[in-house]
């Protein structure tokens, strides 16, 4: 029996002129700010995440990230095994957007679901950035800290599972712009 990767990754999975095209598209068309109950919170409700969230609805943005979720599936399929719904068109996509200007970052976390009769079981990190930013780095947390340089390939994919502790460093230098998904599917037992 193969053991599952801890993340996978794909280089220049988007080029900057389809970058720049989506970033404008989310910034016109995004349905809100993150519902503060949503935001992740500590075992004592502590706030986690210190960064600005847009919400857009993935029916939105299918048409402009549609071959990554293509390959985000095919990977779960060939690499993670695990069973999941398909992304509705009302299903949530978080636009992060940190700021060295105000150090923002996201401390450890796992991704959840907020539903009882599911479990969010991948999560898929776009990076939108424009330009190279300093910090922001991504930290992954299963028998060890595990760093990922790979987030900062602009236009780069990377998947993890969800339930993995995850972190984001303040970013120093510049924007760090990304859109995540999260791919569910029935809980996990």
């Amino acid at each position: 029996m193969s053991k599952r990767p801890l993340y996978w990754y794909w280089h220049n999975s988007l080029n900057i002129k389809e970058i720049k095209k989506i970033n404008k598209f989310i910034v016109k068309n995004n349905d809100g700010d993150e519902d503060k109950k949503s935001a992740a919170t500590g075992n004592n409700d502590e706030r986690l995440k210190f960064l600005k969230t847009k919400i857009i609805k993935f029916g939105k943005i299918k048409k402009l990230i549609n071959k990554i979720v293509e390959n985000v599936y095919l990977a779960n399929r060939n690499e993670f095994g695990f069973t999941l719904y398909d992304l509705k068109d009302s299903d949530g996509a978080n636009y992060n957007i940190y700021d060295a200007y105000t150090k923002d970052n996201y401390q450890w976390h796992i991704d959840r679901s907020l539903n009882n009769c599911m479990d969010i079981k991948l999560t898929a990190i776009i990076n939108l950035s424009e330009k190279p930013f300093e910090g922001g780095d991504l930290f992954l947390q299963q028998t060890g800290t595990t760093p990922v340089p790979e987030i900062k390939n602009i236009g780069g994919v990377v998947l993890f599972p969800s339930f993995i502790r995850h972190m984001v460093t303040p970013v120093t230098k510049g924007v760090r712009k990304n859109l995540a998904l999260f791919l569910s599917g029935p809980n996990l037992k």
